[in-house]
């Protein structure tokens, strides 16, 4: 037999809520027995405990999601604090230096055209040369700034 989404979400709440609903479902008969006392001291007595059950509960709740966030921001900090942890030991270890670790990122650059011509069908292209300026043109431009 299966169970319908909204009820399976009902009976997750219940069970997650289950001692706060419990001490509701205790102080509501609490309140009933109450009842039973004369009219003049059972109307307020049963009103505060039905009160309080309900402001208890109220409170419980609110409670719980700012306690269920707290709990994600500390489950978050121990992990990366796990993380660092086991980066920092890595380190230590010898295993991995940290100059090797910084300059993993950097592309290497190639020294001679040899090593370039080499990368040519890689990632990395060749730059162009541009062609050289005549004489005259060069001449000519320093007696013009003159």
């Amino acid at each position: 037999m299966r169970i319908p989404r909204r009820v399976n979400t009902v009976l997750d709440w219940t069970e997650e809520h289950f001692g706060a609903l419990a001490v509701v479902v205790m102080l509501t008969v609490v309140a009933v027995v109450a009842l039973l006392a004369p009219t003049r001291i059972g109307l307020p007595v049963a009103a505060f405990i039905l009160g309080l059950a309900g402001g208890g509960f109220l409170i419980h709740l609110r409670m719980s999601r700012r306690i269920a966030r707290v709990r994600r921001e500390a489950d978050d900090l121990l992990r990366e604090n796990g993380a660092l942890r086991h980066r920092n030991t890595v380190l230590l270890s010898g295993v991995i230096t940290r100059e090797a670790q910084e300059t993993q990122a950097l592309v290497s650059i190639p020294d001679d055209e040899a090593e370039a011509a080499l990368l040519v069908g890689g990632d990395l292209q060749p730059t162009t040369t541009l062609p050289e300026l005549p004489d005259e043109v060069v001449a000519g431009d320093t007696e013009r700034d003159r």
